[in-house]
């Protein structure tokens, strides 16, 4: 793993939960990489196969050991040796169960989560499908996995007494939660709006019970991992916000040091959505 300078938070002796690291280019790797380097133990969890997959077609296993195994190589490459790796099914309530009672015996309690899961079915093959032509399937599973998913994690993990008191949650988001985007973001964005919405809720609920904080950040068109790459027009949106963004578009670094900041305790900063984008989200 290459080493970079240390940034000033001092996060030595907290611990992290990263979800959403599919390869090394992932924004939540760049959170995860600035972590570690501010001295955070990591724990990291990621789609692969459970014991609750069962009747699966040879197309789906291989997708999802495919999956496991490209975060496990990721992680390898990109954070120290003693990161440990959980398979997980987000969109399953008891492969949630299984991970957060394996760490629960493991002794482990966490300082923050970082959510950064999102899935749509809608977007294949280079395109989008129009909203009014998606299935009720396609628009739940959207809502399931990139929103709901936040709910199922936090609640398991306070069930298993894995949450700190104090603890901080950041969901990661984009601005087409807000508004209709020049590229294709239908279904996924009323899925993120509802991820945002949940924040919201979660920061009230979560702030008077344990005095843990919830807070979404919305960030640049990014075409740099798998995921963003997926999404069609999404260069030419970053072409666009880097010629419209007053600091042009934000960087992976830039996203991962204010999730740093948000991380870190001692502030009072909760229930937001908040913007990493260089400015674009203030232009008309």
């Amino acid at each position: 793993m290459m080493q970079k300078e240390s940034p000033v938070l001092n996060m030595a002796g907290r611990t992290f939960l990263i979800t959403g690291i599919a390869d090394q280019a992932s924004l939540a790797m760049s959170v995860a990489q600035t972590l570690e380097i501010a001295g955070a133990r990591l724990v990291v969890a990621g789609l692969g196969r459970t014991e609750h997959h069962r009747n699966l077609s040879e197309k789906s296993t291989a997708f999802l050991d495919r999956t496991f195994q490209g975060m496990q190589e990721a992680v390898q490459a990109g954070l120290s040796s003693d990161v440990t790796s959980y398979a997980v099914d987000l969109s399953l309530d008891a492969s949630i169960d299984d991970m957060c009672k394996a760490l629960a015996h493991s002794g482990v309690r966490f300082d923050g989560v970082l959510h950064s899961v999102a899935m749509d079915k809608t977007i294949r093959g280079g395109t989008a499908v129009p909203l009014l032509e998606t299935t009720r399937e396609e628009f739940l599973s959207a809502m399931d996995v990139s929103a709901y998913s936040l709910l199922a994690l936090t609640r398991s993990m306070l069930s298993a007494g894995l949450l700190n008191k104090g603890a901080s949650i950041i969901a990661l988001s984009y601005l087409g939660a807000e508004r209709v985007m020049h590229h294709p973001y239908r279904n996924i964005g009323v899925a993120k709006a509802a991820l945002e919405r949940m924040a919201r809720e979660l920061a009230q609920e979560l702030g008077v019970s344990d005095n843990i904080r919830v807070n979404a950040v919305r960030f640049s068109p990014y075409t740099g991992s798998k995921a963003g790459g997926a999404i069609p027009g999404l260069q030419e949106a970053v072409e666009r916000c880097e010629r419209e963004s007053p600091l042009g578009n934000a960087k992976a670094s830039d996203l991962a040091e204010l999730c740093a900041f948000l991380f870190a305790a001692g502030h009072g900063i909760t229930g937001q959505i908040l913007h990493v984008d260089g400015g674009y989200s203030i232009r008309g």
